[in-house]
């Protein structure tokens, strides 16, 4: 897989916001993290350690790492996106049941720029990110259904090996909510 800087991206990224404030929108919904604070929610810190711990020498973690059972911890917390390279977009497979029950609502079936169009936010952009640069990205977020409640976004990269055919990449979007 080809890597690239992220930093032009994250350029790119932040000039896109700038201007969706300027605009009206944004409301700091989504503010990206070099790392988890310390008092971010202990199962956001488990969740990213155990994707450390499988993405050895630089690699992506593969779908056979992240199975249901392994990441059990976490699975009602966990969306799962798979990128479709023809639309350029990342297709919704799964929606976790905690986070149906956070925000209200169940986008499968839907694409990260539906998300987008109808919340005003960079969903499409930061999982193009993690996509062309293989690693994770960490968000504060405020939950879009909820403007009082803060949550932490885990976008995570897996790699779905398909035997005979090519693999998918998949993101692992996780949500954990901020108890203020």
């Amino acid at each position: 897989m080809h890597r690239i800087s992220i930093k032009p991206l994250h350029a790119i990224w932040q000039k896109a916001r700038e201007v969706m404030i300027k605009l009206g929108g944004d409301r700091e919904m989504e503010v990206p993290q070099e790392f988890l604070d310390d008092d971010a929610p202990p199962d956001a810190h488990t969740l990213l350690d155990f994707w450390n711990a499988h993405a050895k020498n630089g690699q992506i973690p593969t779908r056979e790492e992240f199975r249901p059972d392994t990441l059990e911890p976490w699975i009602g917390n966990i969306c799962i996106y798979e990128y479709v390279p023809q639309k350029d977009d990342f297709l919704i497979l799964l929606e976790g049941e905690n986070v149906i029950a956070l925000t209200g609502e169940n986008w499968r079936g839907a694409f990260a720029r539906e998300v987008d169009c109808r919340y005003s936010s960079g969903l499409h952009s930061a999982m193009t990110t993690v996509r062309l640069s293989t690693k994770p990205q960490i968000h504060q977020l405020r939950i879009f259904q909820k403007e009082w409640q803060k949550a932490i976004r885990l976008l995570l990269p897996v790699l779905l090996q398909k035997p005979d055919k090519e693999d998918a990449l998949q993101i692992f979007l996780a949500i954990f909510p901020i108890d203020d």
